[in-house]
């Protein structure tokens, strides 16, 4: 119950303080935990090598992995924020809008839009500031114990987007809502429910999930990919990228993988525009399969 206690006191003081403050304390938060933390350090870094490629030098791939670590407090210090923040000023809050137009063609088929995204920037942003403008729900993952999953969950949705975990409930949530035309938001570039396949990223396999995929294939659901960087303390901005459909042909397992290429292609995109904000603190990569480090990287040691 310890981080829910955290949490409310962070909600508490995001209503006092100006986003600058809070920024500049989840930086330090950000960068002490990095330095602290062997766990984090090797995760962060094996991510770099394989976004950055093996001939990466040691200086970039630890300028990028700290700057993921001090992402991921920069998101903790806007999830505070967003129970004082109207749907309004979220909107207000975005710099430029890349490809809404995409958006909005696929919106008007009318067969459902996929809203896929990866852990850049605050990928929650996207829904903050796109909600007053589509009927969108995003498919989340179940926090333990129930009462810090509620209480997050009530404050992602106060400006009136949904929220529902993925799981079966979900998945049901998930069709009818994609049959009705609307916004389906998802994550894409992380497994959190255990029942990812393997399909390469960034030139390794990873398990990832592809329910994204599946779900467009079985309802004719345009994929978009979306993503959203901060540019500035408070400020964002925010890339929309249609993805080429999955085949629908007899082979299931075919066309699913098929379409998670142009996916995995999208997010590898997403991410290499900012690689220091991509904030999966958890190994994308199996440690069988990750990149090992130069040899300049060993001698310091994880």
């Amino acid at each position: 119950m310890l981080r829910l206690l955290l949490l409310r006191m962070l909600v508490r003081l995001a209503r006092w303080l100006p986003v600058r403050a809070l920024y500049a304390a989840a930086d330090v938060a950000g960068t002490a935990a990095w330095y602290l933390s062997p766990r984090l350090r090797a995760t962060t870094r094996d991510h770099m090598r394989h976004v950055h490629g093996p001939g990466a030098a040691r200086r970039t791939v630890d300028r990028d992995a700290r700057g993921c670590v001090r992402s991921a407090a920069r998101y903790y210090a806007d999830f505070g924020r967003y129970a004082h923040l109207a749907p309004e000023r979220s909107f207000e809050a975005v710099d430029e809008i890349e490809g809404l137009d995409r958006l909005f063609e696929a919106y008007d088929r009318g067969c459902g839009v996929i809203l896929a995204s990866a852990h850049t920037g605050n990928p929650e942003f996207i829904s903050q500031a796109l909600g007053p403008l589509f009927d969108l729900l995003v498919l989340t993952e179940r926090l333990e114990p129930p009462a810090l999953h509620d209480f997050v969950h009530r404050i992602r949705g106060h400006g009136g987007v949904r929220y529902i975990p993925a799981g079966r409930q979900g998945t049901r949530a998930a069709i009818t809502q994609l049959r009705s035309g609307g916004v389906l938001g998802v994550l894409s570039d992380r497994d959190v429910t255990g029942g990812g396949e393997r399909f390469e990223f960034f030139g390794a396999p990873a398990a990832l999930p592809s329910g994204a995929v599946a779900l467009a294939r079985r309802t004719g659901a345009a994929i978009v990919a979306g993503f959203v960087l901060r540019t500035t303390p408070g400020r964002y901005r925010i890339s929309l990228h249609a993805v080429p459909p999955p085949p629908r042909t007899a082979d299931r397992e075919a066309d699913v993988r098929e379409g998670m290429r142009g996916l995995i292609a999208a997010i590898e995109q997403g991410i290499r525009s900012a690689p220091g904000q991509w904030f999966a603190l958890q190994p994308v990569w199996n440690e069988r399969d990750a990149t090992p480090p130069s040899r300049g990287e060993r001698t310091l040691g994880a």
